[in-house]
């Protein structure tokens, strides 16, 4: 199952040591100045291997669950500054050991004591490692892998509601808006801490809320509030709200549908406000057929946020253990999780289909991209506003225009 190299250099020092699994082969060396029967790997040597051949991607891990394919001298080149230090008592671990510790937490979440083991340093310092970081790449790649994705112009909005249409079948979506909670452990402050972070799967949690585009990437991203907190008082609390409401954010363009004015919108579910700009489902006791249709055609559209977090959450599995640490550190955990997503999908990284089990495009019939542009009218236009009768106009549009797809076909 091994292969054993004969002879590896030696290692220069315990924290220069891994567990890498490259190419479902095992490169180690059993170093006799060290406790028998550890087996340690020079992390070093082997990530210099990767560099240098054709192999673009680095897997870090043991089994079959690992940290999948990620770019990893991509992430390294934007952070090695960052995560640098310099020691005058000993040796300090390198900037690729400290990237891989991180990684491998993230990706597989396994207990700190088992990863202070394989790669040959101390409990809290991995703690210490994955925390410190988190943070570089949050704030060295957040614009570039999450900020950037976000339109802001008119041809931005247009590219991106083309892409919606084209894959969920929705026109005028430029986006769609959901959110998770993050299981955390019980946090301190006594029983009104414990009111505040429970929510209503019996955990304690803080919520995560995104917006994401066709592609299944962040664009937009809140999370630290408590578990208990309502998704609509979570969105009317962030600077998005604040300038979509005050009309910055969305261009005033729109595409006339059954004779009334589409404006670009973001698809959310029943607990969001309804807006112009923000549509969601009937939620009425008794439904038409029509409606029915309408709430299958929306929920479709609005999945690839399901699909997001459902991938977010496949590659990186520390969120499948109730984290230990203090909101605040979680909050940046989660952010640098959501930067990694989107490099993995920027750079072509797909989930494996047995861990990827969330819905895909194609099972709907994917449009031509073509014809989508054809169809699709955009016109400057003044955007009316922002009453609930307006809102009610553009989802009949929208629901005789799928109905008339519907018997059409």
């Amino acid at each position: 199952m091994f292969r054993t190299q004969k002879r590896i250099p030696t290692v220069n020092h315990p924290t220069e040591t891994a567990v890498i699994k490259l190419n479902d082969k095992f490169l180690f060396d059993v170093d006799s100045d060290k406790v028998s029967g550890l087996i340690f790997i020079d992390f070093k040597k082997v990530f210099d291997l990767v560099s240098h051949t054709e192999v673009p991607l680095v897997k870090i891990g043991i089994h079959g669950r690992t940290v999948r394919t990620v770019k990893f001298s991509h992430i390294l080149e934007n952070i090695r500054q960052d995560i640098t230090k310099d020691q005058l008592t000993e040796v300090p671990i390198s900037p690729e050991c400290r990237l891989a510790i991180c990684l491998y937490r993230l990706g597989r979440g396994d207990y700190l004591y088992t990863i202070a083991e394989l790669f040959g340093v101390g409990l809290a310092t991995v703690d210490v490692i994955v925390k410190e970081v988190c943070v570089p790449i949050v704030k060295n790649l957040w614009r570039r892998a999450v900020t950037n994705h976000f339109p802001t112009s008119e041809q931005d909005f247009t590219e991106a509601m083309v892409d919606m249409n084209q894959l969920w079948q929705f026109p005028c979506c430029w986006g769609a808006i959901d959110g998770c909670h993050i299981a955390i452990q019980c946090p301190p402050g006594g029983e009104e801490a414990c009111k505040e972070y429970h929510n209503f799967k019996n955990l304690f949690s803080i919520v995560m809320m995104a917006i994401v585009d066709a592609a299944a990437r962040f664009m937009c991203v809140s999370v630290g509030f408590p578990g208990n907190s309502h998704a609509s008082i979570i969105f009317q609390s962030t600077q998005l709200w604040s300038d979509i409401t005050e009309k910055k954010a969305i261009p005033e363009i729109s595409q006339n549908i059954q004779g009334t004015d589409i404006y670009p919108m973001i698809l959310g579910d029943s607990a969001l406000p309804f807006r112009i700009w923000l549509m969601k489902p009937y939620s009425n006791a008794v439904l038409s057929a029509e409606q029915r249709y309408f709430n299958y055609r929306l929920s479709r559209a609005r999945m690839v946020s399901e699909r997001a977090f459902g991938q977010l959450k496949s590659r990186w599995r520390v969120f499948y253990r109730k984290s230990s640490c203090q909101p605040d550190a979680i909050k940046c955990l989660t952010l640098a999780c959501v930067v990694l997503h989107n490099v993995c999908i920027d750079m072509g990284d797909s989930l494996p289909s047995q861990l990827d089990i969330t819905e895909h495009p194609a099972q709907h019939g994917r449009r031509s991209r073509k014809e989508v542009r054809e169809l699709f009218m955009i016109r400057n236009c003044t955007m009316k506003r922002d009453k609930s009768h307006h809102a009610e106009e553009i989802r009949k549009a929208l629901l005789d225009k799928f109905w008339e797809e519907k018997e059409g076909q």
